[in-house]
């Protein structure tokens, strides 16, 4: 099992209807970065939600790719990930052994970069997992 983080939700904003919305929603976990929640009985919620928040919710919720349309697009993104910092990577390379004062190696100032961008985001997310 791995995670990924699939949505963000914000405050006042809210999860797990959309197997009730729609057909063959994959299995999510909601992930709460210390951060208050309220659990509510999917029935109590179809016994209290007013007929016009329910027709609201259904034009607004997005469904989730199914497991294999996720697969695919993970897959497809890993791969494009990989490409592209191998093309960075050869670039550099080259350019660098052309002129090897003229550039310096960013990739600790980079990597800094992204760890920090990491951190802030971790901070501020709610992250959720697909099993």
């Amino acid at each position: 099992m791995f995670y990924v983080h699939v949505k963000t939700i914000n405050e006042g904003q809210h999860f797990g209807l959309t197997d009730m919305l729609f057909p063959n929603q994959p299995v999510l976990t909601l992930v709460s970065n210390e951060c208050e929640c309220i659990l509510l009985n999917k029935s109590s919620f179809i016994h209290l939600a007013s007929d016009p928040f329910k027709q609201s919710m259904r034009r607004s919720e997005i469904p989730f790719p199914n497991d294999t349309a996720f697969y695919k697009t993970y897959h497809t993104n890993e791969l494009w990930k990989r490409f592209s910092k191998q093309v960075y990577l050869d670039a550099f390379g080259r350019i660098n052994q052309q002129h090897p004062k003229n550039i310096k190696h960013s990739s600790n100032i980079n990597e800094r970069k992204h760890h920090q961008q990491q951190q802030q985001q971790q901070q501020k997310t709610i992250l959720i997992g697909a099993a």
